[in-house]
């Protein structure tokens, strides 16, 4: 909450001239008819009413400068006004004035001295009710306006800090999107390329020694690089949201053979132990089954090529289980190293699974996750 301002001390122009148009009509009626001596009649009345200019600035002041010319005997009267002006005064001590106890104090200095001075004068003791009316009924009022006015103040406060947290919020979900789509064309373009220089040194050992074998090695370079144009094809347009409904489902666990086929048309030896879900999997349960299979393949050809990679995608449990073993040992890399095995940790945690991945104590390097079946409502 912003510290609050410095009550002004001059008056409002409008509350000027109030006083001013009030204190013109009563010296017309004092002198008319007046209520006391000439000095005194145009004391009570500039007195009375000079106080409203500053109502809203220095309400409980004002409200005890009236109240104390009350007490200035005048037998021959009273201002016409003197209710109107009492009225607007103390309402302006209820609706301006702070401190629960000063507002009580002044209410209570108005509604004795006004009650005392109706009994003490030639009025009928029932006009007392009026004396004490016109200090409760106004200040009471003034208080309510005050508390509407301050819950219309939180409340704008509350909308204010409400459209900065949705803000902030909109930015954080952009810049979760932007980072999972940022692992999504890491796994992806990550594995494509891996295949594409793989394939790339084939074909060109095939064209030195036999030109006839280069067109297997040609023909995966040209699917990998229609894979991988498609991929970064589906995060662009996920980038514009432009929702068009032709774009590439997202891969799943049911896509994991065709992977593993695909890493052994490159030349890597794979043994797949697939036990598909017999039920329906959420989709970043099965996404995340594949990105974790293809990452591991991804790291398998390139830190170590050509040795022998064992994978079990177990799908039928109580969790999915994904294990990939790459026998080449420590060539393989180090748990945690790199942007892919980070971007894999992040993913199952997000999930509320785990993954273990590091070097195996009988050599080679290993990776297993357990995903849970049913993803938590929010994370």
């Amino acid at each position: 909450m912003a510290p609050s301002q410095p009550r002004p001390v001059l008056p409002p122009r409008s509350d000027v001239v109030l006083a001013a148009v009030l204190c013109a009509l009563s010296l017309v009626q004092v002198a008319v008819a007046p209520i006391a001596s000439p000095v005194v009649s145009a004391l009570v009345a500039v007195g009375s009413t000079a106080p409203l200019a500053w109502r809203r600035v220095l309400p409980s002041t004002a409200a005890l400068v009236m109240t104390a010319v009350w007490t200035i005997p005048t037998a021959d009267g009273f201002l016409l006004l003197g209710y109107v002006i009492a009225g607007l005064l103390f309402y302006s001590v209820g609706a301006y004035a702070t401190g629960t106890w000063r507002i009580l104090g002044v209410c209570t200095v108005g509604l004795v001295a006004g009650v005392a001075l109706t009994l003490l004068g030639p009025e009928h003791p029932t006009a007392a009710i009026g004396a004490a009316l016109v200090v409760v009924g106004p200040a009471a009022a003034g208080r309510l306006v005050a508390h509407q006015r301050e819950q219309n103040r939180r409340l704008r406060e509350l909308t204010g800090q409400l459209l900065r947290e949705r803000a902030l919020a909109e930015r954080t979900a952009v810049a979760e999107e932007r980072a999972r789509i940022a692992r999504e064309l890491h796994d992806v373009l990550g594995h494509e390329v891996t295949v594409i220089a793989l394939q790339a040194d084939a074909a060109a050992a095939a064209l030195t020694k036999a030109p006839d074998r280069a067109a297997a090695p040609i023909a995966a370079i040209r699917r990998s690089a229609a894979e991988a144009l498609t991929e970064m094809r589906r995060a662009v347009g996920l980038l514009r949201d432009d929702g068009d409904g032709a774009l590439r489902p997202q891969p799943g666990l049911a896509d994991v053979p065709a992977l593993v086929e695909q890493h052994r048309a490159a030349g890597g030896p794979v043994e797949l132990t697939f036990r598909p879900p017999s039920r329906p999997l959420h989709a970043s349960v099965g996404l995340a089954g594949y990105r974790l299979v293809q990452e591991a393949l991804t790291n398998a050809s390139r830190h170590a090529p050509g040795s022998p990679v064992r994978v079990c995608v177990d799908g039928d449990g109580p969790a999915v289980v994904v294990e990939v073993v790459n026998d080449a040992g420590t060539a393989a890399g180090s748990p945690g190293s790199g942007f892919g095995l980070v971007g894999m940790r992040e993913r199952v945690r997000l999930l509320g699974g785990e993954l273990d991945a590091g070097p195996r104590s009988d050599g080679g390097f290993g990776l297993r996750a357990r995903l849970p079946v049913d993803v938590p409502a929010a994370r």
